[in-house]
């Protein structure tokens, strides 16, 4: 009979995804992992078969505790969910992201062109753009955006616009300059329809 697991799974990926997110995954050793996570290389390999395997699950564990926790306001709200949401990631961008990116785009720079990965990078930005445009749908609806918004167009822009922010946070730029980014991303969707300032 397997004996049970003696240690916390998430935690352990925690640990991970704080090492890969900040050396990359070429820049992450098994030692770095091991001290991490403070479980031998044996536990690693038993529950991750590899690095590789172990990159895969802590690229999960950020989707779950990270991405997906800021993108459920743009599938509920509108307009000022767009605004919200951009402002979480400048946030995020000015303190603890300060200089780590976004996981998903920097795997996506890491790994270029391997198919696996790119693909299951792209669902993850696909999902990003589909939240956007959820959002900027609502906010059509609600009549807190022109009638004839090009929502296709404006979630591309967003999503992509997302991403660049994140870079700016990798490069260290200061609070200051991710906060005009997002001023200056926010101004490029049209003023609000006036029936629904009325």
């Amino acid at each position: 009979m397997a004996r049970p697991r003696s240690f916390d799974p998430d935690a352990a990926l925690g640990a991970a995804l704080a090492v890969f997110w900040r050396q990359g995954y070429d820049g992450t050793s098994l030692a770095d992992l091991v001290e991490a996570t403070g479980l031998s290389r044996s536990s690693l390999y038993a529950t991750w078969t590899d690095k590789d395997g172990l990159y895969r699950a802590a690229l999960a564990h950020y989707d779950a505790v990270v991405a997906v926790p800021l993108l459920g306001p743009l599938l509920t709200g509108g307009r000022s969910a767009i605004e919200t949401h951009l402002r979480s990631f400048a946030a995020l961008a000015a303190g603890d992201g300060r200089g780590l990116g976004c996981f998903v785009v920097n795997t996506a720079a890491e790994f270029g062109t391997d198919p696996a990965m790119a693909d299951l990078v792209r669902s993850l930005l696909d999902r990003v753009e589909s939240a956007y445009r959820t959002a900027l749908t609502t906010a059509v609806d609600r009549g807190e955006l022109p009638a004839d918004l090009d929502v296709d167009a404006h979630a591309a822009h967003l999503a992509v616009a997302q991403q660049a922010l994140l870079l700016q946070a990798r490069r260290g730029a200061p609070a200051a300059t991710i906060d005009a980014f997002v001023e200056l991303t926010l101004s490029t969707l049209p003023p609000e329809a006036p029936c629904a300032a009325s």
